[in-house]
């Protein structure tokens, strides 16, 4: 064989298994033969439209005033609107715009008077100050209410240089103190992105858009990211196979076989991950170094899109009953449990994990498009999170199920909260593959 004929046939190979690699990113498309295995169902429709209750309790803001942090003026202005954008995309609260506060801010201090607050509807509020400036910061945090008197309900101090972190730790402790579980600031989100011909970076940024990063080293297609033991794991579609690896790696294949090894979550000690290594695509499970295989499906259809829950389940996607479902099983394996049974094509599942109200969010096609919906898996009930915007595709819930990211082709990705109100774009371009988790290491 010549030379060219080799690089011939090493391109040829390449380019059927990236198509076949493509095939299972994500369960998006699905031969007509696996779909032929399993008889066709009669599943009702996904919800169709947003229904709002228009008797029941208007879904009450609390009002907040946060005012320029006193002080350094740069840094006043930037830390206090890092936590006005917290609230806000939280949905819980009403921010109140300053342009409104009767308030004299200077002679107040780090102090409160009730009526100028009061007077403007605030139920609480922020004040803070900074001293010093670059990496020689001391910022003295207060929140107030205003039904509690002058004594702060919340107070802190935080020296060094980390403006934004202290911002959102400062958020988090005010959601902790108003509702009892501290917010998801500062926490951070992966992403696909397209780059040049025949390329796909893995991206991460701070959830509010901040910090956007290049992971990957720009060469090939890396896809599905996910957050593990401290490391972030994605998939490589490359000319040596279809692997997964991580950032201590080097993009050099962790786990790997013939076939095609990609969609990995890490749970605990263990990885999960979909590999056509014995003919077709099934789940497994190994050691983080790639060792100890365990098959975990076995069935005729795809089974694809592992990602870890709560109270060792997994969730993934499956054809075995028709179009792709929502499945649910055991981390060692065992008989799925189906967990969606409307739509006729239901993919990325992502978990919330409140014990008191878990849920499921997914993309699910609706007539030809795509859009967000999340399942209960205490009561079965399906909540539709977008609809007539666009395409929107690869939801992941915010660690504290608060929020809920996913990409859209309006542009970017966008936060909402779980029952679809409060839509944001909070980082822009195309995105795919959503992933949140791993907090900013506090203060």
């Amino acid at each position: 064989m010549t030379a060219n004929s080799s690089r011939n046939l090493r391109a040829q190979s390449f380019a059927m298994m990236l198509a076949s690699g493509l095939l299972l990113l994500a369960a998006v498309a699905w031969p007509t033969s696996s779909l032929s295995q399993a008889a066709a169902t009669n599943d009702q429709p996904l919800p169709t439209r947003m229904v709002i209750d228009v008797t029941g309790a208007e879904r009450a803001l609390y009002r907040i005033a946060i005012p320029n942090l006193l002080g350094n003026q740069a840094a006043g202005t930037e830390g206090a609107e890092v936590i006005r954008n917290d609230l806000r995309l939280v949905s819980l609260f009403q921010v109140l715009d300053p342009k409104g506060f009767l308030a004299n801010l200077q002679q107040e201090g780090l102090g409160y008077v009730e009526a100028p607050w009061s007077s403007v509807g605030a139920q609480g509020v922020v004040k803070g100050q900074i001293t010093g400036s670059g990496g020689s910061m001391t910022i003295d945090m207060r929140l107030y209410e205003v039904a509690r008197g002058q004594t702060p309900v919340l107070q802190k101090t935080y020296r060094g240089g980390q403006l934004r972190g202290y911002m959102h730790d400062f958020a988090n402790e005010i959601l902790r103190v108003l509702t009892g579980k501290a917010g998801a600031f500062g926490t951070r989100l992966l992403f696909a992105r397209k780059g040049g011909a025949g390329r796909k970076d893995i991206y991460i940024a701070d959830f509010d858009g901040k910090n956007e990063g290049r992971i990957s080293k720009g060469k090939g297609i890396a896809v599905l990211p996910s957050f593990g033991m401290g490391k972030i794991w994605y998939s490589m579609v490359t000319e040596l196979g279809t692997f997964i690896t991580n950032t201590a790696a080097g993009e050099k294949p962790v786990i790997n076989s013939d076939g095609i090894n990609m969609g990995i979550s890490v749970c605990g000690s263990r990885a999960y991950f979909s590999s056509t290594r014995d003919g077709n695509s099934e789940i497994y499970s190994s050691n983080l170094d790639g060792s100890g295989v365990a098959r975990l499906t076995n069935n005729p259809a795809i089974d694809v899109s592992p990602t870890c829950g709560p109270g060792n389940q997994i969730a993934f996607v499956s054809a075995r009953h028709g179009g792709p479902q929502v499945f649910l099983m055991s981390a060692t394996g065992g008989e799925p449990k189906r967990i969606t049974y409307k739509g006729a094509h239901n993919q990325t599942p992502a978990f919330c994990r409140d014990p008191n109200n878990p849920m499921i969010a997914f993309s699910g096609r609706d007539g030809g498009g795509w859009d967000i919906f999340t399942v209960s898996l205490k009561t079965g009930a399906y909540t539709r999170v977008t609809q007539g915007q666009g395409v929107n595709q690869d939801p992941a819930f915010s660690p504290d199920c608060r929020m809920i990211a996913f990409a859209s082709s309006r542009g970017g990705i966008f936060i909402a909260s779980p029952e679809g109100l409060n839509q944001n774009k909070v980082i822009s371009g195309s995105a795919s593959t959503i992933r949140w988790g791993q907090t900013i290491p506090k203060p």
